[in-house]
């Protein structure tokens, strides 16, 4: 099992963890271009260790901007991913985008739905 992964700023906050077949990355904060590169540091690392499905657990959020949906956009073409606790806003970002990024109703839900997607 894979230690977990973790970066911070004074403004958010970035945790990765493997939970059962996937990896789950749990935001707290603001993620704007000043911030972002917490979550890029985080991701890059995950990158390095595993090629199953991200869940992003936006539940702790404040604030976000396209800086998050573009990085999120990003690490979908290398991987399958999926978003928990989106609020209105970054929902609303997701559909004007066109982006494929499935939201979940919850962190269950995330992980049947991805790992039945790695299933043979």
């Amino acid at each position: 099992m894979h230690p977990p992964v973790w970066a911070s700023s004074h403004a958010a906050r970035a945790l990765a963890a493997p939970v059962k077949t996937l990896w789950v990355i749990r935001l707290w904060g603001d993620f704007d271009a000043h911030s972002i590169h917490v979550v890029e540091r985080v991701t890059y690392e995950l990158l390095q260790r595993s090629v199953t499905p991200v869940v992003f657990d936006l539940r702790q959020v404040v604030f976000a901007n396209t800086a998050l949906l573009n990085h999120l956009i990003a690490l979908r073409l290398h991987r399958p991913v999926g978003l928990v606790g989106a609020d209105r806003l970054m929902r609303l970002m997701i559909e004007v985008s066109g982006a494929a990024l499935p939201v979940f109703p919850d962190l269950d839900a995330a992980l049947t739905a991805l790992s039945a997607d790695e299933a043979p």
